[in-house]
């Protein structure tokens, strides 16, 4: 029962074959297909040719030719699919798993083995790495755009709030004073009602420019992105209570307009952090260009977060997410420097080679 037992646990002969020839580097798998077809065919052929020719001498040469012509072909091909199918299977499982993946299934992956040709081993790995890697960036891919999502149905809802709550408040103050007005008896009342009027239309006014500016300001298409972010920035500091430096010297011309765009929202996202979660007291805003590239840095004097928390949560790391990815559309990249208590410091910046820079817009 032993003996039995190893005897059926031994390889068989077939299979130490097919083994051994899978360790040889592809290029001799073939040459080695070839060669036993070749010895088969004559060794074979020439020996069976012979034996017969001896046996049956009266037979004619030209039939004993084209039958064992053809006996030895059918032998040739059978040994030649035989051995070339295994010398080829680890290129047909790669084949099947490229097919998997272009039906969609990137969880596939190609079979490892350890007795591969070294060249087909290297390319599996490299595979199957860069099919890791896709996964992985689908799987990022899918989680920023449900955060994209989540974020814009939550400006949507901040603005729909912003347009109840302050906007069409004011519309109905305004409608309300309107009515007064109707029934004022003087023209004291008159004058008094129609200040009170035009204050609320100011207000209401000055309610949907703060909006309209935030979405996307005119200044940034007229006069450029210098004139847009210290607007902006001015305008921020004014509404939030913190002062800011803003710094522009050594950035005189106008960039291509979807780098001003992006430069423009990294410096607006970058502020809108700093007031919900900087507690500063101190910004700076510097527009400039450095060795070819166009930078701007936005650093404050706030208590500082840890920044690998901050990129693993899910709410308060889409805006440095967003920042990354708009770099990444320009060409450009982003640094942001931060630690608990040591402020943070945002640096875009874009190279401005290969962009069409236009002529400098000074602006009041």
């Amino acid at each position: 029962m032993v003996e039995a037992s190893l005897t059926a646990q031994q390889p068989s002969a077939w299979a130490r074959l097919r083994e051994h020839l899978q360790s040889l580097p592809f290029f001799y798998r073939v040459l080695v297909g070839n060669c036993l077809v070749v010895v088969l065919g004559a060794g074979v052929g020439t020996y069976l040719t012979i034996l017969f020719a001896r046996q049956e001498p009266d037979i004619s040469p030209l039939w004993l030719v084209a039958s064992f012509g053809l006996v030895g072909t059918a032998l040739s091909l059978i040994v030649n699919y035989v051995v070339l199918r295994a010398a080829f299977r680890p290129l047909r499982d790669l084949e099947i798993t490229v097919q998997d993946v272009r039906r969609g299934n990137l969880a596939a992956r190609a079979p490892e083995a350890a007795q591969r040709d070294p060249l087909l081993q290297e390319f599996t790995l490299t595979l199957n790495a860069m099919l890791e890697t896709l996964e992985h960036d689908r799987q990022q891919l899918q989680a920023l755009s449900s955060q994209v999502i989540d974020a814009q149905e939550a400006e949507r809802r901040r603005i729909a709030r912003e347009l109840h709550d302050e906007t069409a408040q004011t519309l109905t103050s305004l409608l309300v004073r309107l009515r007064i007005l109707e029934r004022a008896s003087d023209l004291a009342q008159v004058r008094a009602s129609t200040a009170e009027l035009r204050q609320l239309a100011h207000k209401a006014l000055e309610e949907v420019r703060n909006m309209a500016r935030e979405l996307r300001p005119s200044t940034l298409d007229d006069l450029g992105l210098v004139a847009a972010a210290q607007s902006y920035t001015e305008h921020t500091a004014e509404l939030l209570g913190f002062t800011v430096t803003f710094d522009s010297e050594r950035f005189p011309q106008r960039l291509d307009p979807q780098v001003e765009l992006v430069l423009y929202r990294v410096i607006q996202e970058a502020l809108t952090n700093v007031a919900r979660h900087a507690n500063a007291r101190h910004v700076t805003v510097t527009l400039t260009q450095e060795n070819g590239r166009a930078v701007a840095i936005i650093q404050d004097d706030g208590v500082g977060f840890d920044l690998e928390a901050v990129l693993a949560s899910k709410e308060r790391g889409l805006g440095l997410i967003g920042m990354r990815e708009r770099m990444s559309l320009v060409g450009g990249k982003l640094a942001i420097a931060s630690r608990p208590g040591g402020g943070t410091m945002v640096r875009a910046e874009v190279p401005l080679g290969g962009l069409a820079a236009v002529p400098a817009v000074r602006h009041l």
